[in-house]
C-alpha cells in the first residue's frame, strides 16, 4: 500500500507542476484541452511508461491513471477517461502515435517539460469567469 501511495504521489506532483501554468485560479485547465488526442495520449503513455518502468500491476495502475485524471480535468475525469478509452480501443492513429511517444519518453524520472511546453503553447491559461453578485 505504500508503494501505491508514493507512486500516486510522484505522478500527482509531476502533471500538477506540468499543467500549473495553465490553470486557472480554481485549477482547472483550459476547457479545450478536453478535447485533445495529444493531452489524453500524452497522460496515458506517460503513466503506462512510468507503470512499466517499476513494474506496477494492471490493477495499481489503473488507480493511478484514475488519479492523474481526477488531478487534471477534475469534475470531467470520468468523462475524459472514457473519450480516452474511445480513442485507445479504436486504435486511433494520432492517438497511438502519441501514446506510444509518451510512453518511450518516459522512465522512473519523470521530466514532463515537454508537455508542459507543448500546453502553454497549444493551449490559453483557464480562466475563472467573474460572476456579478
Amino acid at each position: 500500500m505504500f508503494e501505491t501511495a508514493k507512486h500516486k504521489a510522484t505522478l500527482l506532483q509531476a502533471f500538477s507542476d506540468c499543467f500549473d501554468p495553465m490553470r486557472s485560479d480554481l485549477g482547472n485547465v483550459h476547457p479545450r484541452m478536453r478535447q485533445s488526442r495529444y493531452i489524453t495520449a500524452s497522460i496515458l503513455g506517460v503513466c503506462r511508461g512510468y507503470a512499466d518502468s517499476h513494474q506496477i500491476n494492471e490493477k495499481i495502475f489503473n488507480l493511478l491513471v484514475d488519479s492523474v485524471f481526477e488531478e487534471v480535468f477534475r469534475s470531467e475525469s470520468i468523462t475524459m477517461q472514457s473519450k480516452t478509452e474511445t480513442w485507445l480501443q479504436s486504435d486511433d492513429k494520432d492517438f497511438m502515435t502519441v501514446y506510444y511517444e509518451a510512453k518511450a519518453r518516459t522512465h522512473s524520472e519523470l521530466d514532463l517539460s515537454w508537455l508542459s511546453e507543448y500546453a502553454q503553447a497549444s493551449f490559453k491559461k483557464a480562466r475563472t469567469l467573474q460572476h456579478p453578485l
